[in-house]
């Protein structure tokens, strides 16, 4: 059961969708890390996600055959809100949505195909995110 201060906070939350498709790869090498939508590096590889205009930039090594589409999602409350993403994740798989879910400083990311997005943004309303 998700916590009366973390349904609190989802209702004070918006989203909103991008409007480009993204592409993710596998790299060796990127040229230019501000064209990109989000890069993570470990010990194995570069993930980037990207445009399909910023793949040129990249050295790939594999890349995902799908178009990916992103909800940003404004916290009201980052970093102190026990069970959010948890909240997203559960919802999108209960609505058998494969998703990929990262965050940054201030948002969170949702990632979903194509496909998906109605689906996707139906389930975030369904949990009390506002579209903004």
């Amino acid at each position: 059961m998700m916590p009366q201060s973390t349904q609190q906070v989802i209702m004070d939350s918006d989203f909103f969708l991008e409007a480009d498709s993204f592409c993710v790869v596998s790299a060796r090498r990127v040229g230019t890390p501000g064209l990109h939508r989000l890069l993570c590096h470990d010990d194995k590889e570069v993930t980037v996600i990207t445009t399909e205009a910023a793949l040129a930039d990249i050295d790939i090594i594999a890349r995902n055959k799908e178009q990916w589409r992103l909800f940003v999602i404004n916290c009201a409350n980052p970093f102190y809100c026990v069970g959010f993403l948890s909240a997203i994740a559960a919802a999108m798989t209960q609505a058998g949505l494969d998703i990929l879910l990262t965050s940054t400083f201030s948002r969170d990311l949702v990632f979903v195909p194509q496909a998906d997005v109605d689906s996707a943004a139906k389930v975030l309303v369904q949990l009390g995110f506002k579209p903004r």
